[in-house]
């Protein structure tokens, strides 16, 4: 835990800059606009599923159960005519500083994380070592662990490309602050 007193205001600066960008490229630069399209028939779609009073979860469709049940004639059939995908519902109104709150805590464990990996690695590194150990480390963490679900799940190509560019600005900007107030 000596990692937590050498570095812990980089780790707290390096979460408020992440929480700073996400926040800029989101609500100010609208950076992620297109990430998303219309349905073709919104209206008839919501009177459709409107009724239905659908919990805020996330579902797939068609459902199955396991991988035995996917190979069931029934299943397959609805498989095949469609349509298949994941739906998101979410409660109207969600509470925008809960979830600024959370993300920023979310933020914070990462930076706590990406101390500890470099610091385990470079306890003593230079600046420039610590920005690369580090931004790296950001990088990874910001860019790339959400990708195999974006893939899986049909993401759009446009939403990949805002959200990588995304963790490169948040990995760039935590390896500079890491770098900035490593400890010699």
């Amino acid at each position: 835990m000596e990692f937590i007193s050498q570095l812990w205001l980089p780790i707290l600066l390096s979460a408020i800059a992440v929480w700073f960008w996400a926040f800029l490229s989101w609500a100010v630069l609208a950076l992620h606009k297109g990430d998303r399209k219309p349905l073709p028939n919104e209206e008839a779609f919501s009177a459709a599923v409107r009724p239905l009073n659908i919990p805020p979860e996330a579902y797939g469709f068609p459902f199955c159960t396991d991988h035995k049940q996917m190979k069931d004639p029934a299943f397959q059939a609805k498989w095949k005519a469609g349509p298949t995908g994941l739906l998101n519902i979410w409660t109207p109104n969600p509470s925008m500083g809960g979830n600024m709150i959370a993300t920023f805590v979310l933020y914070l464990v990462m930076s706590v994380f990406i101390a500890y990996a470099g610091y385990a690695a470079i306890p003593h590194a230079t600046h420039s070592k610590a920005f690369q150990i580090e931004g790296t480390i950001g990088l990874l963490a910001y860019s790339f662990a959400f990708l195999p679900n974006m893939i899986w799940f049909q993401g759009g190509k446009r939403a990949m490309a805002t959200a990588v560019f995304d963790g490169l600005v948040q990995g760039l900007v935590t390896g500079a602050i890491f770098a900035l107030i490593w400890p010699a």
